[in-house]
C-alpha cells in the first residue's frame, strides 16, 4: 500500500467508528479514538473505554492490519470487518495482562488476528443503508482525490479532541487539537489549512501516532 492508499482506508475506518462515539460498540463499552498507526504502518488503532472515559483511563487500543495477503493478491480490510472484529474482542479486555502487553497512553495494546470473527449485525447494516441515503460519504474515489483526510481522533478529556490529519503532499500525520464546545463551522474550517502550517507545529510529548500537535484550543 502506498501511504496515500494507507489514509484513505484510515479514513474509512474512522468514518465507520465515528458512530460508536455516540452508541455503544458492545454492553457499554464505546469508540473513544481512533489513530492512526505510527511509522506510515498500514494498520488502524481502535481506542475504547466507557462512555466518557479519554486519553487518561481507556480501557483497551487494538491494532487492526489494513490490508492481509500478498503484494501481489492484496485485499483490503472493510471498515465494517474492523467494527466486528473490535466488538468481538472487547468481551476479553479484562483478561489483558499490562505486565505482558505493550501499552499506548497506559491501556494495553491489543494485536487483533486476522481470524478474529466479523459479523456484521443488522444494525450495522441498516446504519450504512440510512448514512447513505440521508447523506452521503465520501467515496473511495473522492478520498483518494482529496487534499487532505481526517484520518484519526481521540478524546484528550471531556473539552478537548485531537483531530489526525494527513495532506497528500505530506509524509507524516499531523494532529490537531480541538475545544469540543468551540468546535463550530469557523474551527472546522480552520483544522485541514492549520495543520499544514510548519510554524505552528507543536512537539507531540510522547503521542506516536503523529509527528507535531497544531493548538486549535482558542
Amino acid at each position: 500500500m502506498t501511504p496515500w492508499e494507507v489514509a484513505v482506508a484510515q479514513a474509512d475506518v474512522t468514518g465507520h467508528m465515528i458512530l460508536y462515539t455516540q452508541a455503544p460498540i458492545v454492553e457499554k463499552i464505546r469508540v473513544r479514538g481512533v489513530l492512526p498507526a505510527p511509522g506510515r504502518s498500514p494498520a488502524v488503532r481502535i481506542a475504547v473505554g466507557g462512555r466518557e472515559a479519554d486519553v487518561r483511563d481507556l480501557l483497551a487500543v487494538y491494532e487492526i492490519p489494513l490490508a492481509r495477503g500478498d503484494d501481489e493478491e492484496e485485499e483490503l480490510l472493510s471498515p465494517w470487518e474492523a467494527v466486528g472484529r473490535v466488538r468481538h474482542a472487547t468481551g476479553r479486555v479484562r483478561f489483558a495482562s499490562s505486565d505482558r502487553t505493550e501499552t499506548v497512553f497506559g491501556a494495553p495494546l491489543i494485536a487483533l488476528a486476522q481470524d478474529v470473527p466479523h459479523e456484521e449485525t443488522a444494525e450495522d447494516r441498516a446504519h450504512a443503508l440510512l448514512a447513505t441515503l440521508n447523506s452521503p460519504a465520501p467515496g473511495d474515489e473522492e478520498r483518494e482525490r482529496a487534499e487532505s483526510l481526517l484520518v484519526g481522533f481521540l478524546y484528550l478529556d471531556e473539552r478537548r479532541m485531537r483531530l489526525y490529519v494527513r495532506n497528500q503532499d505530506e509524509p507524516d500525520v499531523v494532529a490537531c487539537d480541538v475545544r469540543l464546545t468551540d468546535a463550530g463551522p469557523a474551527v472546522i474550517a480552520e483544522v485541514f489549512p492549520r495543520s499544514r502550517e510548519r510554524e505552528l507545529f507543536e512537539d507531540p510529548k510522547g503521542d506516536p501516532h503523529c509527528t507535531a500537535v497544531v493548538d486549535l484550543v482558542h
